[in-house]
């Protein structure tokens, strides 16, 4: 049994990453291309910078309807990246310990690419608390790099079942259309992501890409 673990998860503010130059890459290639994975992970909302979360908190916390206003007031921009930080540390916090512990070690499995043991975890912590909208995010990334596109769609529907402003799960959402080769799908989450965050930079440059070739296509 797990014990519970009151060590505080991190994040790191996520969209700031140098892009891949060709983000359609398949996934059964990431544990062989780190660069790659670290992008994924960065994009989805994996830890690397340290932020201390909450005690207790998840995808339900009232203060997340104050920081996305202020994420979309118009003279926010200076300040954008450390309230998207501050929703990721809301998110990824459950308030229940064997949650904690679950997501804290997936995430550790997934920063030195051992997906079966990351995808061990999150498929406890999902079945543990299925309401926790983090836990199916979590394990929509692992499933993406093994190269389970359909499952990691499925995943992400549960996630925006319980947090439709789910800006990382959509963005996933986009990838893994772009895997599918459904541009247009890809571009339609891209651009709800940017709804609900509109200051993701990374996102705002692939939907500008998508949204080009769309366009070529339809010549």
């Amino acid at each position: 049994m797990l014990r519970r673990c009151h060590r505080p998860l991190v994040i790191t503010p996520i969209w700031e990453v140098r892009q891949p130059t060709q983000l359609r890459f398949a996934p059964l290639t990431l544990r062989r291309h780190p660069s790659n994975m670290r992008f994924v992970l960065l994009i989805l909302g994996f830890a690397f910078a340290t932020i201390v979360a909450p005690a207790q908190a998840d995808q339900k916390d009232p203060r997340l309807e104050g920081l996305f206003e202020r994420l979309n007031a118009d003279d926010i921009k200076a300040d954008a990246s450390e309230i998207t930080s501050e929703i990721w540390s809301i998110w990824i916090e459950s308030g229940d310990g064997i949650s904690n512990e679950l997501i804290r070690r997936g995430i550790l499995a997934m920063q030195v690419q051992r997906l079966d043991i990351a995808l061990d975890h999150f498929d406890q912590l999902v079945k543990h608390e299925p309401g926790f909208a983090e836990g199916w995010n979590k394990r929509a990334t692992v499933l993406y790099t093994m190269g389970r596109i359909q499952a990691s769609i499925d995943d992400i529907q549960k996630v925006l079942a319980l947090e439709p402003r789910h800006f990382g799960a959509l963005a996933g959402l986009g990838m893994c259309y772009e895997v599918l080769g459904n541009d247009a799908a890809a571009a339609k989450a891209y651009a709800l992501a940017l709804t609900a965050n509109p200051h993701l930079s990374r996102i705002h440059k692939r939907l500008q890409t998508l949204r080009e070739q769309i366009r070529r296509n339809n010549i």
